[in-house]
């Protein structure tokens, strides 16, 4: 019959069966029994810590890093500084003193008169007396007095300081502001290539060049002002030393006017008292004439007796006129030189006090530059402190690397442990795959079984066969 054809080929489908050789066998489900096993084992955690802490340095650096306050000598600096500056206000000013010359008193002269001159007396006669002549000459002089200088005070120091010296002292300090904008460019552009600008150290500089600044001007317009103020004073005292040297020649020349005039009053009283007196012996002469004198008898003896009266007076006259007159100008030239030793006394006594104003500021630039050492002192310290907290840390982190390495080799030796069985299998699994065995196989063919279309087509075809067949 057709139907018997059904039996399936060996050509289309291929299965393979694999067997381990009697030899491995034993080695390979060992190695998968321990691997089971292996598998079943529960996670072991490790116990230790894996990350080194803080050491006790670093703790105690940081604790000393978040304690730093700002050093002492910023406080001490800045009150002496503030102590200086305000004691500066008023160290230059200062009252100057009203110097007084010393009066020159009028000398005090007496006006001397010459005495009556003797009786002429002729034999047994009595000469008439004559009066001698008198002269009415008495001198009205003039107390000269030099004026007191004048005082240095506000007013003269406005009016000798230059007009110009604040555009000076403005310049200076716009090229100082204009130096510290040029420093402090440069400081921010190594700070910003170091990566440090914002920093704490820029602006502790920052801090100290604004300061600087501040004491630059300072200094500037204090320097300034005292210079021009000292040049207005000098201009001033040889000004009024000019005035005093004119005054001085002015009052010379009014005492010698006044004393040549008394000198020519006199000679002229002298001059009229001669001829008065001249008068009188010629008419005492005429007198004894009559009373039986010859002339040239009367005359003689009126004349010799007149004429040794006279030269007598006169010689004492002259001698007590010049007497006086040595003794005006003695005192006259005392008073004077008393009055210059005095002027000369106050104007030392003025520079002395100049020089106590000048050594109180230098006093106060001294303080000053004592503050400005204490700040930099405090920034010094504050450096090292930072430096020093540095180190320290340096050292704590070197610590702390070292236990870290300590650490992580612990960790790696628990990982080496732990695993230590598995990589055993590995080893031991690939010691079985690294042998030269060759596992037996059988291989079976079959055909593929027909399709439902295919066998109802042969049913179609046995059965027109059969049908044709029966025909």
């Amino acid at each position: 019959m057709a139907g018997a054809s059904s039996a399936p080929t060996k050509s289309e489908v291929t299965q393979t069966t694999t067997n381990l050789p009697k030899y491995a066998e034993p080695y390979v489900m060992n190695l998968l029994d321990r691997a089971r096993d292996q598998s079943y084992q529960p996670y072991i955690p490790y116990g230790q810590p894996r990350m080194a802490g803080f050491t006790p340095d670093q703790l105690s650096t940081q604790q000393n890093v978040m304690g730093m306050q700002a050093p002492s000598e910023f406080g001490a600096a800045s009150n002496l500084a503030g102590q200086a500056g305000l004691a500066s206000l008023t160290a230059g000013q200062y009252t100057p003193m009203d110097a007084s010359a010393q009066q020159v008193g009028l000398p005090s002269l007496t006006n001397y008169q010459m005495a009556q001159p003797g009786n002429v007396q002729g034999g047994v006669y009595t000469a008439p007396e004559m009066v001698a002549a008198q002269t009415d000459y008495n001198p009205t002089l003039t107390t000269f007095q030099q004026a007191a200088p004048d005082a240095f005070g506000q007013a003269q120091v406005d009016q000798y300081m230059s007009p110009y010296v604040q555009n000076v002292l403005d310049v200076q300090k716009r090229n100082a502001i204009t130096d510290a904008q040029k420093s402090q460019l440069m400081t921010n552009l190594g700070a910003a290539r170091q990566g440090t600008y914002g920093g704490a150290r820029q602006l502790l500089a920052g801090t100290e060049r604004e300061r600087a600044l501040g004491q630059n001007l300072s200094d500037i317009e204090a320097k300034g002002m005292q210079s021009a103020y000292e040049n207005a004073q000098g201009q001033f005292e040889r000004d009024r030393a000019a005035q005093m040297g004119v005054g001085r020649t002015n009052l010379e020349a009014q005492l010698g006017v006044q004393q040549l005039g008394t000198q020519t009053g006199m000679q002229t009283a002298f001059q009229n008292l001669n001829a008065q007196q001249q008068a009188n012996v010629q008419n005492q002469s005429a007198q004894m004439q009559a009373m039986g004198y010859t002339q040239d008898q009367a005359m003689r003896a009126a004349l010799a007796n007149q004429q040794m009266g006279f030269n007598t007076g006169q010689q004492n006259l002259g001698a007590q006129l010049q007497t006086q007159q040595l003794g005006t100008q003695t005192g006259m030239q005392a008073l004077l030189a008393n009055q210059d030793a005095n002027l000369k006394a106050q104007q030392l006594a003025e520079q002395s006090r100049q020089f106590g104003g000048t050594l109180g500021l230098q006093g106060l630039q001294q303080a000053n530059q004592a503050a400005a050492t204490l700040g930099n002192l405090g920034t010094a310290r504050t450096a090292d402190d930072i430096q020093r907290f540095n180190a320290q840390n340096a050292v704590g982190k070197q610590q702390q690397d070292l236990q870290q390495s300590i650490l992580d080799q612990q960790y790696g030796d628990f990982l080496r442990q732990r695993d230590y069985s598995t990589e055993q299998l590995g080893y031991y699994n690939n010691l079985i795959r690294g042998l030269p065995m060759t596992m037996g196989s059988t291989e079976t063919a079959y055909a593929r079984p027909p399709s439902t279309i295919s066998q109802v087509g042969g049913l179609g075809l046995g059965a027109l066969g059969m049908y044709n067949m029966g025909r």
